[in-house]
């Protein structure tokens, strides 16, 4: 049995109403909604695979750019193509009900660096991978700039090698406030979704999230 018949075995057995795409085994499609299907082929794994959300009038959607697995692809520790399904479909759950998911124990490391430098204020970019945020980015100094605060980074001065997995913003606020203001309006608009944990950090009241354009979105906290 060669790589893709692996695959494929792994993938109907976990998915069985997947189908393959012209009879090719490396070609399936999943359904989604009652009008939506993934459609992922993989005929070149280990490298990387193509996967696009396909409506039935033929309207398409690439995820390479929000699945965090597609981005980051590597040859040499290639993810299996039931993994990389997972995720897409975590992704999808996660986008559908508005959640943001996070880490319990990276979460509870966000408390802690608040609670050690409060009263002063923590920010920089949170880092998403596997739908799961799980990463945190602080800028130094050089990355800032003076004249726009509502800016987490400035990339004139900035050597952070930015990529698409940086999907959000984090911001502690030592006050205790959580109202939105214009500032932070600004910041939403920066990245898909702005984290703030307001003092005392310590309990779920404590953290509010926001999309670009400032809906709250849901927080799910998992083990």
């Amino acid at each position: 049995m060669n790589y893709l018949e692996e695959q494929y075995q792994e993938i109907i057995g976990a998915y069985p109403e997947a189908s393959t795409f012209r009879e090719a085994i490396y070609h399936l499609q999943i359904p989604v909604y009652k009008e939506i299907f993934l459609d992922i082929n993989y005929k070149k794994y280990p490298k990387r695979p193509k996967a696009k959300l396909i409506e039935l009038d033929g309207k398409s959607f690439n995820l390479y750019r929000v699945v965090s697995s597609l981005r980051d692809w590597d040859i040499r520790t290639p993810l299996s193509i039931v993994g990389l399904i997972n995720e897409i479909f975590l992704l999808i759950e996660s986008m559908t009900k508005n959640q943001i998911l996070i880490k319990k124990e990276f979460f509870d490391g966000l408390i802690d660096m608040c609670q050690k430098i409060h009263p002063r204020k923590l920010r920089g970019l949170l880092g998403v991978k596997n739908g799961i945020v799980s990463e945190f980015i602080l800028p130094s100094r050089a990355c800032t700039d003076a004249k726009k605060d509502y800016e987490i980074l400035s990339m004139q001065t900035c050597k952070i090698p930015l990529n698409f997995s940086h999907e959000g913003t984090f911001i502690s606020r030592p006050s205790g406030n959580h109202a939105i203001n214009e500032k932070l309006n600004k910041i939403f608009s920066k990245r898909r979704f702005t984290m703030l944990l307001v003092h005392p950090y310590n309990t779920l009241d404590c953290i509010h999230c926001f999309d670009s354009k400032g809906d709250v979105l849901d927080i799910k906290i998992i083990d």
